[in-house]
């Protein structure tokens, strides 16, 4: 099921208000696990949780890659999950 954008906006901008973890796709095909910084307009500034995997890959010189803001259009809203902090697991959001 495919959310509409307002829908997803509204979601995302929960999670920047409190705080929640986020993981979903990006169309492009990367994963995405952080949290979301902020929202404006049609897109999301996406804060990447620190990877121990990218640190490997880029030398040891840096634990995640920079804040990236993404349009909402990008993001397979279907796969929109946050983590229940009380429950102790991921919870979709549709």
């Amino acid at each position: 099921m495919t959310a509409q954008p307002a829908s997803l906006r509204h979601a995302l901008r929960s999670c920047v208000e409190t705080g929640e973890k986020l993981g979903f796709t990006l169309l492009d095909g990367r994963e995405f696990l952080g949290w979301a910084a902020d929202v404006d307009g049609d897109r999301v500034l996406l804060s990447w949780a620190p990877s121990p995997m990218y640190a490997m890959s880029t030398d040891g010189a840096e634990w995640n890659l920079d804040d990236e803001w993404v349009r909402l259009d990008a993001i397979d809203a279907g796969t929109v999950a946050r983590y229940d902090e009380a429950a102790r697991r991921w919870m979709p959001f549709y």
